[in-house]
Order: C-alpha cells, then sequence, then structure tokens
C-alpha cells in the first residue's frame, strides 16, 4: 500500500486553553492531509481513527462521527475507531492497509489524535493507567507507566547490566531529534548541562531509577496520513512511499508474566513484530534499513525498542505492538 501524504498538527499547542477540542483537531489535521495528499474528501472510501482514551480524557467515545462533524464532506464513509495504548495509530494504519489489500476501497483515511492537556498530570497519568493491567500492576504508583518501565530497567540491569548514563545519552538523543520537528512539542526545550544525568533538581527521580527526562510529556495533537491501493497510486503517477511489510503480535497484558518468562528476549512477542514486519518486506534485517523510528511517547520505551531490534533487550511492556517498513526506491525504513 501507498503513501500518498499527510500532515500534523503542532504537538506544543494546548486546545483547551484556546478552547478547542477533539472536533477542531480533526478539522485541522484532515483538510492538511488530504492538500498534501493531493486528493479531495470526496476520493475517500473509507476512514480508520486511532486513540487511546478520550471517553476517559474528553468524555467522548464515539469517533467516526465526530470525524464526520469536523469534515462534513465525509458524511457516510465508513468509519472505524482503533485502540491499542502507544500502538492506537499503527493498528489504525493496519487496518486501512487490510481494508486496501482486499479490495474493499482505493483510498483510505487514517486519523491518530490524542486530547489530554485538558486535565492535570495526575489525573492524566492516572487515565494513562488504563492501557496497562488496571488493578493488578503499579496500583500504588503515583505515575503507573514510568513505575512499569522502571521495573523494566531494573530487568534489563538484571540480565544484561544498565548503565544510568547510557539511557540518559539515549534520552538527550530523543530530545535532539524531536528538535528537528518543526512541530515538535519539545522543539524549542533548552537543557542546560546536567538535565539527563543524576541531578535531583534538574532531572527528578520520577518512579524507581526513571528520572524526569526519561518519561515522556502528554500533549494534545492529531496526525493523518492518506493511504492508497496500487491501482489508486498508478492513477496520481505512482513515486509514492510504499509499506512494504508489517508486523503485529500480541501478549499477556501484565509485564510481571513478561519479566518471569525468561527466554533469549524480554519481551519476544515484540521481537517478533519487528522480525514479521522485515520478512514480510523481504528485507534481511536491521543492517539492511537506512533508518529506524519508534512510534512512542517517551524515551523508555523507545530506547528498549530500539534494542529488541537488533539484539537481545527489552521492549514494551503493553500487550500490543505493530511494526511497519516503509520503502522508497534506494531506501527502506521501519517503523516499531
Amino acid at each position: 500500500m501507498y503513501v500518498l501524504g499527510g500532515a500534523q498538527t503542532d504537538f506544543a499547542r494546548n486546545f483547551t486553553k484556546e478552547g478547542r477540542g477533539l472536533l477542531e483537531l480533526f478539522a485541522e489535521v484532515v483538510p492538511a492531509a488530504l492538500a498534501d495528499a493531493g486528493v479531495s474528501a470526496d476520493d475517500v472510501e473509507v476512514a480508520h481513527v486511532g486513540n487511546l482514551a478520550a471517553e476517559l480524557f474528553t468524555g467522548q467515545a464515539q469517533l467516526g462521527g465526530l470525524l464526520v462533524a469536523a469534515v462534513p464532506e465525509l458524511d457516510g464513509v465508513p468509519s472505524a475507531r482503533h485502540e491499542a495504548a502507544c500502538a492506537s495509530g499503527s493498528t489504525a494504519v493496519l487496518a486501512a492497509c487490510a481494508d486496501l489489500e482486499a479490495g474493499r476501497y482505493d483510498l483510505a483515511l487514517v486519523v491518530g489524535v490524542e486530547l489530554m492537556r485538558n486535565v492535570d498530570g495526575q489525573c492524566a497519568a492516572e487515565h494513562l493507567g488504563s492501557a496497562a493491567w488496571a488493578g493488578h500492576e503499579a496500583v500504588a504508583a503515583k505515575f503507573p507507566w514510568p513505575a512499569l518501565f522502571a521495573d523494566v530497567a531494573s530487568a534489563y540491569d538484571e540480565r544484561y547490566g544498565l548503565d544510568p548514563a547510557h539511557l540518559g545519552l539515549f534520552a538527550e538523543h530523543a530530545f535532539a531529534r524531536a528538535a528537528l520537528n518543526p512541530l515538535a512539542q519539545a522543539r524549542d526545550w533548552r537543557f542546560p548541562a546536567g538535565s539527563f544525568g543524576p541531578d535531583d533538581e534538574l532531572n527528578p527521580v520520577v518512579e524507581g531509577r526513571l528520572r524526569k527526562q526519561d518519561c515522556g510529556r502528554i500533549t494534545d495533537g492529531a496526525a493523518a496520513v492518506l493511504l492508497a491501493s496500487p491501482a489508486f497510486a498508478e492513477r496520481l503517477g505512482g513515486g509514492f512511499p510504499r509499506i512494504a511489510g508489517f508486523g503485529h503480535r500480541t501478549a499477556h497484558i501484565g509485564l510481571a508474566p513478561k519479566i518471569a518468562a525468561g527466554g533469549e528476549y524480554l519481551f519476544p512477542h515484540l521481537h517478533g513484530a519487528v522480525a514479521d514486519a522485515y520478512r514480510r518486506a523481504g528485507v534481511p534485517g536491521p543492517a539492511r534499513s537506512t533508518s529506524s523510528n519508534c512510534t512512542t511517547a517517551s524515551p523508555s520505551p523507545a530506547w528498549s525498542r530500539w534494542s529488541t531490534s537488533a539484539r537481545p533487550r527489552p521492549a514494551r511492556a503493553a500487550g500490543s505492538s505493530p511494526a511497519a517498513v516503509s520503502a522508497r526506491p534506494g531506501s527502506t525504513r521501519v517503523a516499531a
């Protein structure tokens, strides 16, 4: 399947302070994506929306109809919402690709949308905890996901050894890469010397061994892409990036069973998803890739996913782990 174009909102904005919400996120990103792809709303035959917990943050669970309210030209277009924690957007992409591959449609709109800055940090952390095993893990933690990834770091340290300086360098690199995106939340953030080390003032402990810069920040934002069948892409002249392969596996939701399982990989389901993506794309492995991208909210899981793609290392603690390989002539990229 082919990527015709896309768009994203400015992730540094606070839509609630602007008096805006999910409707306005849809209304802003979809027309921009259509324009970038060079197609109209009338061309769209199916829509897929990725979202974690809009019903918790905003009270709005049904998002397909809200998409049509924001973009009336999509009235009558079938839609579905997909939830898979941090992989919600990736899962929406996979569902759209399945529609196109089945021959049901030729052009799909995929939108990932989140509104999270309308509540305080503690409330947001609790809402995000719904992506873990509610009532069974991190029950005493103030911030559930940092606590869970602190457990991942401890398990990694026990197996292989973990230098905190390396974790800090990975976070520093992640923020530096974010600054290259003119719409990234962290593009203008500046960090004084010592911000990625064990300085309790500049980089305080959040949970366990994880510090502030090891953890992601919540924000508001949306991103949209237009995916096309080979026939539709050819009618537009071809030459578009192609989704060459994918991997998608699910494991037990709990972190503890994964850590206790033993084996070569701490999270073999994620390693398997990455390997499946390479295999389906006909790419031997990481050595043949020109770049690798992790779609996640914070440096800690991104680091663990990256390490799993190449060697026995831990990876994301959540249950569903999609990965995709996309290609242009002469290059190959993997996104996990």
